[in-house]
C-alpha cells in the first residue's frame, strides 16, 4: 500500500485516524518528561490542597483499648508474642 492509495477523501478514514492519534497521546502523554516553571506547594496535588492542611504531629496508642503512652508501650518482636 503506497500513500497514493490511502482514502483521505473518506470522512471515516479521518474519523479513525483521529481516534488513533489521540489514543496514542493518552497513552505515551503520562511517559513525557513535563516542562515546569517551578514546583508549586504539592507536586503530587493538582491544587496544592494537602500542603495547606497541618499534619497531625501526635497520635494516641491504644492497647487494649486503654491508651498508653508511647514510651510505656511495649516494643520489638517480644511485644507481638505477649512475653
Amino acid at each position: 500500500m503506497t500513500v497514493a492509495a490511502l482514502p483521505v477523501g473518506d470522512w471515516q478514514f479521518w474519523l479513525v485516524t483521529a481516534l488513533a492519534v489521540g489514543a496514542v497521546w493518552i497513552v505515551v502523554a503520562p511517559l513525557l518528561p513535563r516542562r515546569r516553571g517551578k514546583p508549586g506547594p504539592c507536586p503530587g496535588c493538582p491544587t496544592g490542597e494537602a500542603a495547606q492542611k497541618p499534619r497531625a504531629k501526635h497520635v494516641d496508642l491504644t492497647i487494649g483499648g486503654k491508651r498508653v503512652r508511647s514510651a510505656d508501650a511495649p516494643r520489638g518482636p517480644q511485644a507481638e508474642r505477649g512475653s
